[in-house]
């Protein structure tokens, strides 16, 4: 993997992890309704296939389906994740620090600098460095 491959993949990872707590949220609103709508059919499933008696009936397949769709999403970032965690972890104890507060945390080089004690032009240079080993174990 290139360096570039790398940064990117760094990049969606945190633009994933966004998109994960928000599908997380979605997801348990949708647990809430479907519970909701359970109760109403009696405490029944939800009914599938042309057994659809009513609207209530078709919003629980609605929101099922919507919720299978973000369950599908949150797996497609645990790839991600899984597939960077390996990399990561080879990492030196500074560069993971400084990777996972500018990915992760969305953090500006000068704010970790503030955090780790390094001037700026140093947490770029470990930065650098350490997408550089993660392209290579990629």
């Amino acid at each position: 993997m290139t360096f570039e491959e790398a940064r990117n993949l760094l990049a969606q990872m945190r633009a994933a992890k966004r998109r994960a707590n928000m599908l997380k949220a979605r997801i348990a609103d949708l647990e809430s309704d479907a519970e909701s709508i359970r109760s109403a059919l009696g405490g029944e499933g939800f009914p599938t296939g042309s057994s659809i008696r009513s609207r209530v009936e078709e919003l629980a397949i609605r929101i099922e389906a919507e919720r299978e769709k973000h369950i599908a999403a949150l797996e497609e970032y645990f790839a991600i994740e899984d597939k960077l965690s390996f990399a990561i972890d080879t990492l030196t104890p500074d560069e993971k620090e400084i990777i996972l507060m500018f990915y992760l945390d969305g953090k500006r080089n000068w704010q970790i600098g503030n955090c780790v004690g390094y001037e700026i032009r140093n947490v770029q240079y470990i930065k650098k460095r350490a997408i550089e080993k993660i392209a290579q174990k990629l």
